[in-house]
């Protein structure tokens, strides 16, 4: 798995301690975590003495500056970080998104069309459910490309 040298997240609910958990293996250097409150900013950094990352905290409303980061994980919730979009810069690393409905979000759209990796919610639900099938009936491979199709027949019926 290849390593980043640094990252930055968006939000500080159960999704970003869950990417914190998963930048633990992946992060060679420093998180910063864009929060709204010091009693979330706690917890980010409380998680991150926990898993071994080195988890810095600034307020949400320098969340723009996460975009320096090679990789930038949004967790979120929808809208929340439309408003960032038109501050995307000319360089960017990884995006990714953790929502999948609506997709592309705003931030997501610029970043592609700043030539970014976009990274969507989708193939976050859709792995979770993978493994979720594997344990539950013991099938070892479960059909990721049958379920990711579904998914995105799903989305765009709505």
């Amino acid at each position: 798995m290849e390593k980043v040298e640094s990252a930055a997240v968006l939000g500080a609910g159960a999704t970003a301690s869950s990417a914190l958990a998963a930048l633990a293996r992946i992060c060679a250097g420093p998180v910063t975590a864009y929060v709204r409150s010091e009693a979330r900013a706690e917890e980010m950094r409380g998680w991150g003495e926990r898993l071994g990352v080195d988890v810095r905290t600034a307020d949400w409303e320098r969340a723009a500056e996460s975009f320096d980061a090679p990789l930038v994980i949004a967790t979120t919730p929808a809208g929340t970080t439309n408003a960032l979009a038109t501050a995307v810069p000319d360089t960017v690393g990884t995006l990714f998104d953790v929502l999948y409905d609506p997709w592309p979000t705003p931030l997501a759209a610029a970043w592609s069309d700043r030539g970014g990796k976009v990274v969507g919610g989708l193939d976050l639900l859709v792995h979770q459910a993978v493994l979720q099938v594997e344990q539950m009936t013991g099938v070892p491979r479960a059909p990721l490309a049958a379920m990711r199709a579904a998914g995105e027949r799903a989305l765009a019926a709505r």
